[in-house]
């Protein structure tokens, strides 16, 4: 089975399925830091190859995650969000954190909305201020309700060992917060530096 065949089937897997309704605000806790910064999972961190028959799958983690997470960890609330089911996607995310903590939130399919049959992260449901909230995700179509909100990151394949995005970022992110009122108006200023960096047109 090759990625568009499993991302297919996982497709119709989810549409298939009933999820529990999850109230919001999905995130009721405050946290102490002034920002936080929403992450996607799959393309976005990680790249993950389905195995054949008996073959166990193969977990490609993005270059820079580790070091990605812990900078900016010190000055966001960090959040995965993914379109996966939670067995699926805890399985994935414990091999990202290993032996350490980065994420303070994780939230799952059933977090995620449907709008003309596209799955969307609507960022009014996650409990913190749309002024204080960034979310970088591959696919734009995900955070499309707040398109000024969201950093667009040109998909991670598993294939290249000399992807630079998310070390690129790290400068830009730390600015963003440092200089802090409208998270919306940091996005801005540096829409540039963010097209060079994570364009999918890189």
């Amino acid at each position: 089975m090759n990625d568009k065949q499993f991302n297919n089937m996982n497709n119709n897997i989810l549409k298939k399925c009933s999820f529990r309704s999850i109230p919001a605000p999905y995130l009721r806790t405050k946290n102490n830091k002034n920002y936080s910064l929403i992450l996607d999972l799959d393309e976005t961190l990680i790249h993950f190859k389905p195995g054949n028959n008996d073959e166990e799958g193969v977990v490609r983690i993005r270059p820079g995650v580790t070091e990605f997470l812990e900078e900016i960890g010190q000055y966001y609330e960090l959040i995965v969000f993914t379109t996966g089911t939670q067995d699926y996607a805890d399985l994935l995310i414990d091999a990202v954190e290993e032996d350490k903590i980065y994420f303070d939130h994780r939230l799952y399919r059933e977090h995620a909305t449907t709008i003309d049959n596209e799955i969307v992260k609507d960022l009014r449901n996650i409990g913190r201020p749309l002024d204080k909230i960034i979310i970088i995700d591959d696919n734009p179509q995900c955070f499309k309700l707040q398109k000024e909100n969201g950093i667009a990151i040109k998909p991670f394949l598993g294939e290249d060992n000399y992807d630079k995005v998310l070390f690129g970022l790290i400068p830009i992110l730390k600015n963003i917060a440092k200089e802090g009122g409208d998270i919306r108006n940091g996005l801005i200023k540096y829409k540039n530096k963010i097209l060079n960096i994570a364009s999918v047109h890189n």
